[in-house]
């Protein structure tokens, strides 16, 4: 991380591709921990993307670096890959659809640095040529504007935005102030007419791999069927989620919680947790007779308490206004997808991907699965 005294090295700095990039690396885990970036960018989640996904789907690691010119050290990691299906070659995050925010990793700083350089961005323009667009996707309207640093790039808003809910130092107190006072009382009605009727009704942090993979097996029980196109159910998603939920489990950059009745599993949330927010990715429930009693919102309030109680004042509800996050009265933030086409087939593509939906949602499958 650069320091104000010393922001006119990068200037100097040089950019490049470095194809087999170690997201595990020492070097990546101190820039990431001092310089910030979401959790989606974590070291672990990024590391099994592109030893996991990427080769499954056919993509080409194309990880762009900036680093000091004497000395090699990292200032900036733009995490991305090559895709090519349908005779269109995309420059993209990389993503596959797994995280709900993309952003390079560096401190603010850096990157302001790097947008007031003309070398640099000259440099970054010709490191980013690869292939027909570039289409850097899912980027938070209050993060960093990274079209200062594609040259020509253009922004266009998502259809969805991401909402969080600010979480209160006195819990109670934020309690009162969000939920409705109806809503807030029959759910604790619920959770007690539920113990009454059915047995002790537990949730916790699953931290065994036993126990995360039953609960992810029950996850993907709950969720058959409810959603189009659910990445859970697909084999090797569904293999990625379930090892990265496991292997993040000790350092904490995934958690799992799960709800028990009498010993079942009968809810289970997932999120990342990289950046020190919880960030909730994968939700399901019992929606057999056990529906009456609200346990997605049951597990969604009491992780959100266990959350407050481990000192966490922000807690994202991820892209995408369902219904129930009205609940929380949770806050919008805008979501920006930037394109940059290189070759006269991207400018076609990029387009018909800004002014027509089905080509949209074709790109944003292609970026998922072949």
């Amino acid at each position: 991380m650069l320091s104000p005294g010393d922001a006119a090295r990068v200037d100097g700095a040089v950019v490049g591709v470095e194809s087999g990039f170690d997201f595990l690396s020492p070097e990546y885990r101190e820039l990431f921990d001092t310089a910030g970036g979401s959790a989606f960018q974590a070291p672990l989640l990024q590391s099994m993307i592109h030893t996991r996904l990427a080769p499954q789907l056919k993509a080409k690691q194309h990880t762009v670096v900036v680093r000091e010119r004497d000395g090699g050290k990292l200032f900036a990691v733009f995490p991305l890959v090559l895709q090519k299906s349908r005779g269109i070659t995309l420059l993209v995050p990389a993503d596959f659809g797994v995280c709900d925010y993309n952003e390079p990793v560096a401190a603010a700083l850096t990157l302001e640095a790097l947008a007031r350089s003309e070398t640099v961005l000259r440099d970054l323009a010709a490191a980013t040529a690869a292939g027909d667009l570039l289409l850097y996707r899912k980027v938070r309207a209050d993060a960093f504007d990274v079209g200062r640093l594609f040259l020509c790039a253009k922004a266009t808003p998502a259809e969805n935005s991401a909402y969080h809910s600010n979480l209160e130092e006195d819990f109670d107190l934020w309690r009162r102030r969000v939920l409705r006072k109806r809503f807030s009382k029959e759910l604790g009605r619920l959770g007690r007419q539920l113990e009454s009727e059915a047995g002790a009704f537990d949730t916790h942090l699953a931290t065994t791999a036993d126990e995360i993979s039953e609960s992810f097996d029950a996850l993907r029980t709950f969720r058959n069927g409810k959603f189009e196109d659910d990445l859970l159910l697909k084999p090797f998603y569904f293999d990625f989620y379930r090892d990265y939920a496991i292997a993040a489990a000790t350092s904490g950059e995934a958690l799992t919680y799960v709800s028990r009745l009498a010993g079942r599993v009968v809810a289970v949330l997932f999120g990342t947790n990289g950046d020190g927010n919880f960030h909730a990715v994968q939700i399901g429930h019992d929606a057999g007779p056990l529906a009456k009693f609200s346990l997605g919102m049951q597990i969604l309030f009491r992780t959100i308490r266990m959350q407050h109680d481990l000192g966490s004042r922000y807690f994202d509800l991820g892209l995408g206004n369902t219904g129930y996050k009205d609940h929380f009265r949770v806050e919008e933030t805008g979501i920006l997808n930037y394109s940059r086409p290189r070759t006269l087939r991207g400018t076609a593509i990029d387009f018909l991907y800004s002014h027509a939906k089905p080509v949209k949602n074709a790109l944003r499958t292609v970026t998922q699965v072949r």
